[in-house]
């Protein structure tokens, strides 16, 4: 169920950092701390939010589909997804939580778990990781991004390397040797 009368977009004319323009406040989520997050509004979303707003009536992004003055009620996409469905005798399983779905998968190829269960609202990176589907060649795109990098233009940092028996933890350890 959409819970978008609560939450609220910030937009403005010109980027303010590349090529964001503003912020989804989500204030609600199933789970505490999935409330109240910040996501980043490109330029790519903001013409699809003011291309909403400039059809809808009033204060909000989704209006009804057939009366511009009123909100989107909550169940307006399940029901419009279920009668697609119908009509083109899709997969039993596509919907807009298959989105979700393709959504998370597609951008764990540009960023780290943590962020992806940030955005998804979830309280636990279990659940995210139930909705991210590695491709068959992700690792092999992995290591050919890797390789394409500048080592020389990256920061050097260091991390400790423990010598054959040390203990891991043993901070302070005459075997280990900081690596530089």
């Amino acid at each position: 169920m959409l819970h978008l009368m609560n939450d609220c977009i910030q937009l403005s004319q010109k980027p303010t950092d590349g090529r964001i323009y503003g912020l989804l406040l989500i204030k609600r989520g199933l789970k505490r701390r999935a409330r109240k997050r910040e996501l980043a509004v490109n330029d790519e979303m903001k013409d699809v939010l003011e291309a909403l707003l400039s059809r809808s009536q009033r204060d909000f992004v989704f209006a009804h589909p057939s009366d511009p003055t009123k909100p989107l009620s909550p169940w307006v996409l399940e029901s419009q997804i279920g009668q697609l469905k119908k009509k083109v005798n899709a997969h039993v399983d596509a919907g807009l939580h298959a989105m979700r779905h393709t959504f998370l998968t597609e951008a764990g190829e540009y960023t780290d778990p943590f962020t992806l269960q940030y955005v998804a609202g979830h309280d636990n990176i279990k659940t995210t990781m139930r909705y991210v589907h590695p491709q068959a060649n992700a690792v092999r795109k992995l290591f050919v991004r890797l390789s394409d990098l500048d080592r020389d233009k990256m920061p050097v940092r260091g991390f400790r390397v423990h010598a054959a028996g040390a203990k891991s933890g043993a901070a302070g350890s005459k075997r280990d040797r900081k690596i530089q």
